[in-house]
């Protein structure tokens, strides 16, 4: 899982210097965002969601933050630290109710 992390990374570093003088948001590297770097706002992201699941009948329909609880769930299956699953999802505290 990592591995396919830091090539995703690498791969949007590449998209950044193309974009060159363009590239608006220097400072970080978001998962969503457009060529030039600019995170896309959050509702955009569940229309994408819903569309993807409206052209994909045969997949169980589920909603886009379920796919964040899918990860911790396979993270704690892979014996991920605690510590380094809240760090991931930016959670003041390790406590969850």
């Amino acid at each position: 899982m990592w591995s396919t992390l830091r090539r995703l990374i690498e791969k949007f570093k590449l998209i950044a210097e193309d974009a060159g003088e363009e590239r608006e948001w220097d400072e970080h590297i978001y998962l969503f965002s457009n060529k030039c770097g600019k995170p896309y706002r959050p509702y955009s992201i569940s229309q994408w969601w819903d569309c993807f699941m409206k052209r994909n009948p045969d997949l169980p329909r589920i909603c886009f933050l379920d796919l964040r609880h899918t990860s911790v769930t396979l993270l704690i299956q892979a014996g991920e630290h605690p510590k380094v699953i809240q760090s991931r999802l930016g959670h003041s505290n390790i406590i969850t109710n």
